[in-house]
């Protein structure tokens, strides 16, 4: 899933899911019977609302939601991969909006789950040249660093990235070397 600078569609609240069970709390079972419930809401032959707008669970009004958009939302909730993705940058598209100041600029995100760690606290694949680190979600090489990455952010001397199997972030520390390598600091 790649990241926009647009928004993006909450798939939870397409599906008519409160945020109150969002993320890993609702079943795979729960989730089908509400797509199965949005289904029959927004199909023009069977809904009762009309189509330029609707409520949300929220009893705001939403953007009109077509079939396609129910069908997109569920595809990408039922797939655990596709999920965690797409929870991370709904997380993030969220935290740009709280962390918007007065002044329009975006403040420092703050993002729950996040660990920090040091480059030499990370594991190093000498043959795909990439540091790694197992997530607690079970994803082996959940957190991975590339050199690319490393570089990108020498300026900084830290980087955060995103566990590919879940919503849970590293921040890693380094510290670039005079001669281009980089190293834990």
């Amino acid at each position: 899933m790649k990241a926009t600078n647009t928004e993006i569609r909450d798939h939870y609240s397409t599906l008519g899911i409160s945020s109150s069970v969002r993320g890993n709390l609702i079943s795979a079972q729960d989730l089908k019977a509400a797509y199965h419930r949005a289904l029959l809401r927004h199909h023009p032959d069977k809904s009762r609302h009309p189509r330029s707008s609707t409520t949300s669970p929220d009893n705001t009004i939403a953007a009109a939601i077509s079939v396609h958009d129910v069908t997109s939302a569920y595809q990408t909730l039922s797939n655990p991969i596709t999920r965690a993705e797409y929870d991370i940058l709904l997380r993030l598209q969220l935290g740009k909006k709280l962390s918007k100041s007065g002044n329009g600029q975006v403040a420092e995100t703050f993002r729950s789950g996040l660990e920090i760690v040091d480059l030499d606290d990370l594991e190093y694949d000498e043959l795909s040249n990439v540091w790694y680190r197992s997530c607690r979600c079970g994803e082996q090489r959940g957190f991975v660093v590339t050199e690319r990455d490393l570089e990108a952010e020498a300026k900084n001397g830290e980087l955060t990235t995103g566990c590919r199997g879940c919503s849970l972030w590293l921040n890693v520390l380094f510290q670039a070397s005079d001669e281009g390598q980089t190293s834990g600091g």
